[in-house]
């Protein structure tokens, strides 16, 4: 059987299930023009102006770099034409925005916002959150997921032991990239052309004595990181506090990462990169829970 679809129409269609007779509800009357159930045979959905839209939402959040318009029709399959007035509605509504510089499109306002609302929805769900709950308390630490946007890394999602001295985060937290483990591991996985577009661009504040700011250190750095497969913060973000982190490996381009961080007073940083093994596997095990829940 094939889809069903609602819809209101004022012209008869193949194979439908419904009478033309008015419909009265407590406010209004529906009049000729009727809402008729068709079936469109085959089990296909007919593209509807929607689904462009939504197409060039996804080939835009996918990417990791803005796009140009005829690379969006590219992605999509869609014409130019079309292609370039459903950038210019979307961006008017701040759906999409263009890239200050080339004038690129990108992902913009209300599409990031609604990026984080989806993401903590389902990460929310019981079993992700739960996992965290149990990482969290199996370290005896402050575990968190985050996420960048705009430049700066988001926390979507966190779990904390209640006691004296320890971190507790929330969701919407915001910190820097270069002194953050996860941060240091998303900017580790950048393109080079990116990475070097970032390090020219970006302010990096040196918040401790252990933050690195310099290009040559920062480079060498995420070398290692990207070797490694993990990332740490050693006093760099915050005096006292150290952390590592994990990506968490979700079908397709999106990069969430999973950390644990503590006070040097509980744990020392050998004590805390000791943790991968285990970060690994929440990550695993959180990376499941995910993508069974979308």
């Amino acid at each position: 059987m094939g889809h069903l679809i609602v819809a209101s129409i004022w012209v008869d269609a193949a194979r439908c299930y419904a009478r033309p007779t008015p419909r009265t509800t407590a406010n209004f009357q529906i009049p000729e023009y009727l809402f008729l159930i068709v079936e469109i045979p085959g089990g296909h959905m007919e593209e509807a102006p929607i689904d462009k839209s939504l197409a060039i939402m996804e080939a835009v959040a996918g990417s990791r770099r803005p796009l140009t318009v005829t690379e969006i029709a590219e992605l999509t399959g869609l014409s130019m034409p079309t292609t370039h007035r459903l950038v210019v509605q979307l961006t008017e509504r701040n759906v999409l925005a263009r890239h200050l510089a080339s004038k690129r499109v990108m992902a913009g306002a209300r599409l990031t916002r609604l990026g984080i609302d989806a993401v903590q929805a389902s990460l929310n769900a019981d079993q992700p959150h739960a996992l965290l709950k149990s990482l969290a308390m199996s370290l005896g630490e402050f575990a968190q997921i985050s996420m960048v946007v705009d430049g700066e890394l988001v926390c979507v999602d966190a779990a904390a032991v209640r006691r004296p001295g320890g971190l507790h985060l929330e969701q919407g937290n915001r910190g820097p990239l270069h002194c953050t483990s996860i941060g240091k591991l998303h900017l580790a996985h950048m393109p080079d052309d990116a990475l070097s577009a970032w390090l020219r661009s970006s302010t990096r504040r040196k918040f401790t004595s252990k933050t690195l700011t310099g290009e040559t250190r920062l480079r060498a750095h995420f070398n290692e990181i990207r070797a490694q497969g993990w990332a740490s913060c050693n006093e760099e973000w915050n005096a006292g506090v150290v952390g590592c982190g994990v990506r968490i490996p979700l079908r397709g381009s999106a990069f969430i990462g999973l950390c644990v961080s503590a006070p040097t007073a509980r744990m020392t940083y050998e004590e805390m990169v000791a943790n991968v093994p285990i970060l690994r596997k929440f990550a695993g095990d959180i990376a499941l829970a995910f993508d069974a829940s979308a």
